[in-house]
């Protein structure tokens, strides 16, 4: 069973089009290295949401034409682990990259 909550949530500048999920693509890469756990980024393909997984762990960070709110899905072991400084590290990197590339 996993827990899925709200960890952050914010306006966007643009719309997530072909070149934006490129660059959050690329971006992702190039800085894979500042993620302490391995981790795989997924884009759905049906709505403009991506999914950066982990084995305990699944950051789904989904934007509207306004915002973009990033949930957590945690298994059990994650949620029973996760420290409030876990999340925030979590959250600036994706809100790094989001100002990164003006999103």
């Amino acid at each position: 069973m996993a827990w899925r909550e709200t960890l952050y949530e914010r306006p966007i500048k643009r719309p997530i089009d072909a070149p934006a999920r490129a660059a959050i693509q690329a971006a992702f890469h190039q800085r894979r290295n500042e993620i302490p756990t391995p981790t795989e980024l997924e884009w759905r393909a049906d709505r403009p949401e991506l999914v950066i997984k982990a084995r305990w762990i699944s950051f789904i960070v989904r934007f509207t034409h306004e915002r973009m709110v990033v949930d957590a899905e945690l298994s059990l072991a994650a949620k029973m682990m996760a420290t409030e400084a876990n999340r925030r590290q979590a959250v600036d990197f994706i809100e790094s990259v989001a100002t990164e590339l003006d999103l």
